[in-house]
């Protein structure tokens, strides 16, 4: 029978810190065996929340092994916890504090559950962000080539070659890995179909964010991070800034957006009308990329291709 206990997890590369709200605080190996001995435990506490903390990657193998058990997790922003045990009066920090606190966290803001990803999710986020890693290092040296001496010139050049040729490996191998998913290629047509989508801001949608069309706008704009939040006291009205979201999806929805203020008719529309009115270009592409992610979500959500 379920129970009202929740669980908190400090996650380290060779250590898990695992605490019962108001319970017990204990620890087990960050190994394949240490993980499958704390999922039998938590099948049979049935907490109502565990909550781990994000940790560079370290967290993942746990927090699939909780899922795919049955059990309720979440995995949430160590910033966001961080501020929660200050807001506590909890200054101190260690790993077995910080279990408890990941534990009352989950008591008190009831964070949003995690929603697993199939293995062709998995291994595609993967390509991504190794295709992203490429990048930066491309960008990197090709910057290097400006101020290289004339000597060393070949060397960066031969390394920025190098670079691009697996950078496209890298892309061949995402777009055929979505070609062999059925189930992603009417998605894939969908998305496609709005100018201003490319693959790379397609694959991106498809791996990091299985909530599109799942979810009204104001809540899709929020998860991204292209919702303005308020910033107001007493008759103060402070500048509206976008916090947070999904950084991923955010980076390939700038570029998107960049690219439909000039072929998508009506995000140039929106974007050439805030800029009329004085806008900055920042605030004016801002509120492009926030109707462009609207438009998206309605899209998926009624299985429809994009229509001026």
């Amino acid at each position: 029978m379920a129970t009202s206990s929740y669980v908190g997890i400090d996650v380290s590369k060779d250590r898990l810190d695992v605490a019962e709200r108001g319970g017990s605080v204990w620890q087990v190996d960050n190994t394949c065996q240490g993980i499958d001995e704390l999922v039998q435990q938590m099948v049979e506490l049935q907490p109502e929340l565990i909550v781990v903390e994000a940790t560079g990657g370290y967290q993942r193998n746990v927090v699939d092994a909780l899922f795919h058990a049955g059990v309720c997790v979440a995995v949430v922003n160590p910033a966001r916890v961080r501020q929660f045990a200050r807001a506590c009066g909890l200054l101190a920090k260690t790993d077995k504090l910080d279990a408890q606190v990941l534990a009352e966290f989950g008591r008190r803001v009831q964070p949003r559950q995690y929603e697993g990803k199939s293995e062709a999710e998995k291994q595609l986020s993967a390509l991504l962000v190794r295709r992203k890693q490429l990048e930066e290092m491309l960008k990197a040296e090709q910057n290097r080539l400006r101020t290289i001496s004339p000597s060393l010139r070949g060397s960066v050049e031969r390394i920025i070659a190098l670079l691009k040729e697996e950078k496209q490996r890298l892309e061949e191998q995402i777009r055929e890995l979505m070609n062999e998913q059925k189930a992603w290629h009417e998605q894939t047509e969908i998305l496609r179909s709005a100018p201003g989508v490319g693959p790379v801001t397609t694959a991106t949608l498809l791996a990091e964010l299985p909530e599109l069309g799942k979810m009204d706008r104001k809540k899709i704009a929020a998860l991204v991070g292209v919702a303005p939040m308020n910033y107001d006291s007493g008759r103060k009205r402070g500048y509206r800034k976008t916090k947070g979201g999904r950084t991923d999806v955010r980076s390939v929805l700038y570029m998107s957006t960049l690219v439909a203020t000039r072929y998508n008719p009506l995000i140039q529309t929106q974007y050439q009308h805030l800029l009329k009115r004085g806008k900055l270009k920042k605030v004016a592409l801002t509120a492009c990329m926030r109707k462009f992610l609207t438009i998206l979500n309605a899209m998926v959500r009624d299985q429809q291709p994009f229509r001026v």
